[in-house]
């Protein structure tokens, strides 16, 4: 399943274990995330000014640049005003479109069904045109709904996106596609029985669209909780109904979610063999590592990339390995962290570097924290005491240090966090009497570590 191929790089995006790779080789172009966005003005990213901005696909695409540096994004097929019948119309008629990525509308152009076909993920946001059509707007903002109108125009909204899964999976039988649900666009209205029939209405047609998205074995992800949360926030114009950049980032957010979530649900209830099945790395088969990185495969701490390899000698990097850490132990930061070199990264990483930084697992060091610099094995074990410490509550302190001479003219407390892995079994020197501790840390060796580590808990 392209799941377990493909998009566990995307995974690694979200919030799954490690984000292995941050640099995408001219050699791999043809192994970035295929992204296809189709529908209405939310699609497009109509913004609350009725202008064309990020919307949730660009939110979604560019999250996934700023950690991996690489991806084929095309909008280009979502247009303001689409139903479910222009949607349906444009994939039977093979219609052909310019390209539009986040760099904006491009002189290239590709027809629907070949961009479907080279797809992994499809996002979808069409429906709200065909109900609103029967939903009438007065001047002076009161709502009448022509109800026999509204309920032929669900019947056809449910009736449409079954034919729109199948003709997808006709020509691409492996894609993920992710669904967007609706939400009460008129949230200004002050009228209570009015909000309740809108709300009600939009229930009514989420519900028809997630039964027949589920059945297509499709992700819906339900928004219209989130957006009247915050409703002045993320529909700040009374006049419009679409969402602002914050609302957007909400529906992304809640969209990838959905898909982490479901590609976590379908691991677990895979057996450990289905699982490595489906992890056929012809990379390691001979390699030393073999039976870690399985492991860590199959627990979800570690996977490998898009072209079927794991690549078990590559280094990790101090932001890697930070961001991963702060992840998986939900370490939160609550102000940035003092480092100048940092602020290029992606948001998400800055907070996560910042949050390992709060939490005492790196020290400041004249402004700086070298991300891109491959973490050596004595810093890592410093991470990792350091971590035990705030995790435990208490110092950890070794009873006799470990018997590398390489070791002794390092601080006492690198000498200590290299003697805590070394007493919990999880690393060994590389002889009886070194540790090498300015050796880089490798994904194979990173993947023995978590396992070992794990088995200690």
């Amino acid at each position: 399943m392209k799941r377990f191929s493909v998009f566990v790089v995307l995974l690694m995006v979200l919030q799954l274990i490690l984000p292995f790779s941050t640099t995408v080789s001219a050699e791999e172009k043809s192994d970035l995330l295929n992204y296809l966005a189709l529908g209405d003005s939310l699609a497009a990213g109509v913004n609350e000014n009725s202008e064309i901005g990020l919307g949730y696909a660009d939110l979604i695409a560019k999250s996934y640049m700023d950690e991996q540096e690489g991806i084929q994004f095309n909008k280009g097929f979502s247009y303001p005003g689409y139903t479910t019948v222009n949607v349906l119309n444009d994939i039977v008629e093979n219609v052909t479109k310019p390209i539009y990525d986040l760099n904006g509308p491009s002189e290239k152009t590709a027809s629907i069904k070949q961009a479907i076909q080279e797809a992994d993920l499809i996002t979808l946001s069409v429906g709200a045109n065909d109900i609103l059509k029967y939903v009438t707007r007065s001047e002076t903002g009161s709502i009448t709904f022509d109800a026999a109108g509204v309920l032929k125009g669900v019947q056809e909204v449910s009736s449409n996106y079954d034919k729109i899964f199948k003709t997808i999976y006709s020509i691409n039988p492996n894609v993920d596609i992710i669904v967007m649900g609706l939400y009460n666009p008129f949230p200004a209205i002050q009228d209570p029985v009015i909000q309740t029939q809108l709300n009600m209405l939009v229930t009514t047609i989420n519900n028809s669209i997630k039964n027949i998205v589920e059945t297509n074995k499709g992700i819906f992800s339900e928004v219209a909780q989130l957006i009247a949360a915050d409703s002045k926030a993320y529909l700040p114009n009374p006049a419009n109904i679409h969402l602002s950049e914050a609302g957007y980032k909400v529906v992304a957010d809640k969209m990838m979610n959905d898909y982490l979530n479901s590609i976590i649900k379908e691991v677990e209830e895979m057996t450990p063999e289905e699982v490595l099945k489906e992890a056929p790395f012809q990379d390691t088969k001979n390699h030393w590592g073999k039976e870690y990185i399985d492991i860590a495969y199959t627990q979800g701490f570690m996977s490998g990339f898009q072209d079927g390899s794991f690549k078990p000698n590559a280094n990790m990097t101090r932001a890697q390995v930070l961001s991963v850490i702060s992840r998986a132990f939900e370490l939160k930061a609550t102000k940035p962290a003092p480092f100048k070199d940092i602020s290029h990264y992606a948001q998400q990483t800055q907070n996560e570097i910042a949050a390992a930084y709060e939490a005492g697992l790196v020290l400041e060091n004249d402004g700086y924290f070298n991300p891109q610099g491959n973490i050596t094995r004595s810093q890592l074990a410093l991470v990792l005491m350091r971590l035990s410490n705030t995790l435990a509550g208490e110092e950890f302190e070794p009873k006799e240090l470990a018997p590398f001479k390489d070791i002794e003219n390092y601080a006492y407390e690198t000498q200590a966090a290299i003697t805590y892995l070394f007493d919990s079994g999880i690393v060994q020197g590389t002889s009886a009497t070194t540790f090498s501790p300015k050796g880089n840390i490798t994904r194979a060796q990173l993947a023995k570590i978590l396992v070992l580590a794990n088995s200690k808990e």
